[in-house]
């Protein structure tokens, strides 16, 4: 059996760490080390053979409202020493392309290294196409006020919250009946989605089409933070790094910054919709 004992994740690509000796840190203690929280979860999912696939999450002060901040990773022992691979670099790519199948699957292996275009997001929002939510919150942090701002706020209609696009899901910070949900889609893009309960029970890793059911809105924090009123709180993020919505179309509709967070709004064939507004999902743009 593989027993996990030190592993530390670099956001800089793949490194080599020495795994712990009896009293040396623990894995967790060297992740929350290396992310600079000392309260980071990490999770993995699958191990085989000295590998390890999994991610890590750090958890949110009680007065945040935001997503907390997630990373897949990939992790190889090799000598007694780790070489350690974060999503978004060419660790990680590289480490992807060498882990066996029961680690990485092939078509995880398609998704994390391929040609990745980005001229368009090819996203709709996520709920059912032709039907109009609230924009709760407009163009904001992912902490807020903090750039780039990234994230956006809308609830409406049965509460059921879909896949903005096709692509694999993965879920972490999993407490109770809610976690973070990410979808990674094959443009290099990635969506993520919090404050959810009713989870979808597909394991890590299970495709997704545009519409698939990932959740219900509401006012979950597994990775603490806060929230008022049951809404979902959609992020869009290249590899594991938060990117700007302004200017981007998702749904149909392009999504603008206001001069502050939370303020915004959307715009298509020259039908502007502010924050407080109805937003319908035109589908993927």
């Amino acid at each position: 059996m593989f027993l996990v004992r030190a592993m530390v994740v670099v956001a800089l690509g793949a490194f080599v760490v020495t795994p712990a000796a009896a009293a040396a840190p623990s894995l967790t203690d060297e992740v929350r080390k290396t992310m600079a929280a000392s309260d980071a979860l990490v999770e993995p999912s699958r191990t085989h053979d000295g590998w390890v696939f999994g991610s890590s999450t750090v958890p949110l002060p009680a007065d945040a409202h935001e997503s907390p901040r997630s990373a897949l990773f990939v992790a190889h022992n090799v000598g007694k020493k780790w070489r350690i691979g974060l999503e978004g670099t060419a660790g990680f790519a590289e480490l992807v392309r060498q882990a066996p199948r029961e680690v990485v699957s092939d078509s995880e292996k398609e998704l994390f290294t391929g040609v990745q275009p980005l001229a368009e997001t090819g996203l709709g929002l996520p709920w059912p196409q032709g039907v109009a939510w609230w924009m709760g919150g407009g163009p904001h942090g992912n902490s807020g006020q903090s750039r780039p701002f990234s994230s956006i706020d809308f609830n409406g209609g049965d509460g059921r919250v879909l896949s903005a696009g096709p692509g694999k899901v993965y879920k972490s910070c999993i407490r109770g009946r809610s976690a973070l949900v990410k979808v990674v889609h094959a443009n290099g893009l990635s969506t993520t989605y919090y404050h959810m309960y009713d989870l979808t029970t597909l394991p890590d890793g299970s495709n997704v089409q545009t519409g698939t059911y990932l959740g219900h809105i509401g006012n979950e924090l597994p990775c603490g933070g806060s929230s008022t009123g049951a809404h979902v709180h959609f992020s869009l993020l290249r590899g594991n790094t938060h990117i700007s919505v302004n200017n981007q179309t998702i749904g149909g509709w392009t999504f603008y910054e206001g001069t502050q967070a939370y303020r915004g709004y959307a715009m298509r064939n020259g039908v502007r919709v502010n924050v407080g507004g109805r937003v319908t999902n035109y589908g993927p743009s």
